[in-house]
């Protein structure tokens, strides 16, 4: 899912119009958090739709997330941050800036050393970062940017979900024994199923529509997105993704008691 094309940004006025606009609609997205229980594991979810023409991408993040609900209870502890003229109004943008004001945010009200972080993030992908399609302009979000923004907030416990080309260069800065981290394709190869038409790519429809369900942990519903994901691109003779996954040995035994007893919402 690479980026392409070239796309004419908006004028200045709409741009600084625009801007103006993203504090009060990542406000309203953090009031609606609900706050951490003591003594308690929560869970809670940034889901991040990157390109604005291709609307493949807003489908799979809301399906992604609604996916995720009925095996974790992230119920009222989601941020969204999407690039779509649709939602532009409504649903602060997926930009660097709003990416660390939503880490933020949901830092500010989990406990960071106890509570899980799901970060979901569907897009083009490039070989130096996951493409973002803003206003006035394209722009990406770096391996080393999500590193800083999740490292600077002091989120110990994060699941990192990557649904874009290249993905795989988000492996080596995240993964570590308290993270889960699980990528579209490898940092060398291109992934399938980005068009306007769809409602999922490849990895998408894979790991979340056919794989994560109650009484599927992230690696059991990995392992049967890869096998689904190879077939599908021997079929179409298409080099393949090489979808990545690292489990953190102390977040998958965190997680485990809720993928038991299927307590998502």
């Amino acid at each position: 899912m690479r980026a392409g094309g070239v796309r004419v940004a908006a004028p200045l006025a709409e741009i600084a119009r625009i801007e103006k606009a993203q504090p009060a609609l990542l406000q309203a997205e953090a009031a609606r958090l609900a706050p951490q229980r003591k003594g308690v594991t929560d869970i809670y979810a940034l889901g991040i739709a990157g390109w604005a023409d291709e609307d493949v991408f807003v489908k799979e993040l809301d399906g992604g997330l609604e996916s995720v609900a009925r095996v974790l209870p992230i119920k009222d502890h989601m941020i969204r941050l999407i690039n779509s003229r649709e939602t532009i109004e409504t649903v602060p943008l997926a930009d660097l800036r709003n990416f660390q004001a939503a880490v933020h945010a949901i830092a500010a009200v989990m406990d960071t050393d106890e509570d899980v972080l799901i970060l979901l993030m569907t897009s083009h992908g490039e070989r130096t970062g996951f493409a973002l399609q803003l206003p006035d302009g394209p722009a990406e979000l770096t391996p080393a940017q999500v590193t800083s923004a999740l490292e600077s907030e002091g989120i110990k416990n994060r699941v990192v979900i990557v649904s874009a080309c290249y993905a795989g260069i988000f492996l080596p800065p995240l993964a570590d024994d308290d993270t889960i981290v699980m990528t579209a394709a490898d940092a060398n190869n291109t992934s399938f199923g980005c068009a306007p038409e769809r409602d999922w790519t490849y990895f998408g429809d894979a790991l979340f529509r056919q794989s994560l369900h109650p009484g599927a942990d992230f690696e059991s519903a990995f392992d049967h997105a890869r096998v689904l994901i190879q077939g599908w691109e021997l079929m179409d003779h298409a080099p393949p993704s090489n979808p990545q996954g690292r489990f953190g040995p102390a977040l998958v035994a965190k997680l485990a008691p809720y993928f038991a007893t299927n307590t998502g919402q």
